[in-house]
């Protein structure tokens, strides 16, 4: 902490962290030994473990200031009632910096409940089995668009604590619990199996919000984009019937890996949150489907065995979220100062702070299902999923050469 020359500059300095977030009732109160045994300074639980870490750098400015007890309660005071015009006026919470670590921590659970289903709805085939790439010679390739639920309520938050407009959004998300459909958009590929009876699947992602105009205009000030690489192989059970009339059963198991991030920022404040997440996925899973001449509806479940981690950080902008408040208070020498300003000057109002979440190995069932349609050539799937842990439904559409 830097140290002044001028006594209450520091002081202020020293005392704005403790007073910017103050609440009407506060919350804890924090031992200052400098001013004897039963010396206190009542703070909110929103700051209370800023200053704590700050505690020593704080009383050593005190001290070497020569800042009395009497002198730290009068600066209080004034401060405090300061600050309850700004947050009436200012402040969409009155817990800004909690809001903004709590919020971006839940999100991080919320997205890695979704990542796993996003990463499953890819390359879903109707057919539990597609045959024998030699002599049959079966194999198909296309794409595959799905989305999946992901709760931005905890998103939401943190851009109102940030001061970042978020009308777009929640304009599209209001009839909807503040829920947005995840999308994925993946290329995958099938082969039949060579002397043994399985097949084998692969897909691919690669996908920025940013790059779809009607998708980026919807979400703003929100934006995601990811990578995602996985596969799968189906064992043939059994496959009763003939060509047109079939019906087939497959044990399955496969992976997937995504990589990616969120952001959600205004540049005009020069405010916003940039998380980076990844996620693994490991299933196992059972499928059945029959066919009448060119319909194939399906049925299966797996168990999803995942691992995610994401990592964030914020960057606030409060002088301008302050912006044309007026601040400024009277210290017991006379000089007039403004001790927020001061605070971020001097990064004992922190403008940028950084965490994350982490989720170790954990299963949970999944159900899945849908209607494929053969046209010949052409192969359309469309697919439901639902996760049974996590609440989350999924649903995707495939369009396909085969053969």
């Amino acid at each position: 902490m830097k140290i002044f020359t001028h006594w209450s500059k520091k002081l202020l300095s020293a005392l704005a962290a403790f007073a910017f977030f103050a609440l009407p009732s506060f919350a804890k109160q924090i031992y200052l030994p400098i001013y004897g045994d039963d010396f206190y300074v009542e703070v909110p639980d929103d700051i209370a473990s800023l200053v704590e870490e700050h505690l020593t750098e704080i009383q050593d400015a005190l001290t070497e200031n020569g800042i009395t007890a009497e002198q730290v309660k009068t600066t209080m005071d004034t401060v405090n009632e300061e600050y309850e015009k700004l947050k009436t006026d200012y402040f969409a919470t009155d817990t800004p910096y909690q809001t903004i670590v709590n919020g971006l921590n839940g999100f991080c659970d919320d997205l890695n409940d979704t990542l796993p289903n996003t990463q499953t709805l890819q390359n879903v085939w109707a057919e539990s089995w597609i045959g024998m790439l030699i002599p049959n010679v079966k194999f198909g390739f296309g794409v595959n668009a799905g989305v999946a639920t992901l709760d931005i309520s905890n998103l939401l938050e943190v851009a109102d604590a940030l001061a970042i407009d978020t009308g777009d959004i929640r304009d599209f998300t209001e009839n909807y619990d503040n829920k947005l459909v995840f999308p994925t958009v993946a290329a995958d590929l099938r082969i039949g199996g060579i002397i043994l009876p399985f097949d084998l699947g692969v897909s691919f992602v690669t996908f920025d919000t940013r790059d779809w105009n009607q998708i980026d205009s919807n979400i703003a000030p929100c934006a995601f984009d990811y990578f995602t690489l996985g596969g799968d192989l189906r064992w043939k059970l059994f496959n009763l019937g003939g060509k047109f009339f079939h019906v087939r059963g497959s044990l399955s198991g496969g992976g997937y890996y995504t990589k990616g991030g969120v952001e959600v920022s205004d540049d005009d404040i020069g405010a916003g949150a940039n998380l980076d997440f990844r996620s693994t996925t490991l299933f196992a899973g059972f499928q059945m489907s029959a066919k009448a001449l060119c319909f194939v509806p399906f049925v299966g479940g797996r168990l999803l065995f995942t691992k995610s981690s994401v990592d964030w950080e914020a960057k606030a902008n409060w002088s301008k979220i302050l912006e044309g408040a007026s601040s400024a208070v009277t210290t017991p020498s006379g000089d007039v100062i403004d001790p927020i300003q001061i605070a971020i000057d001097n990064d004992i109002l922190p403008t940028k702070f950084s965490g994350g979440s982490s989720s170790s190995w954990g299963v949970r069932p999944q159900l899945y299902g849908g209607l494929g349609i053969d046209l010949f050539i052409i192969d359309i799937t469309v697919s439901g999923s639902y996760d049974f842990a996590k609440e989350i439904l999924g649903g995707a559409v495939s369009v396909r050469f085969s053969i």
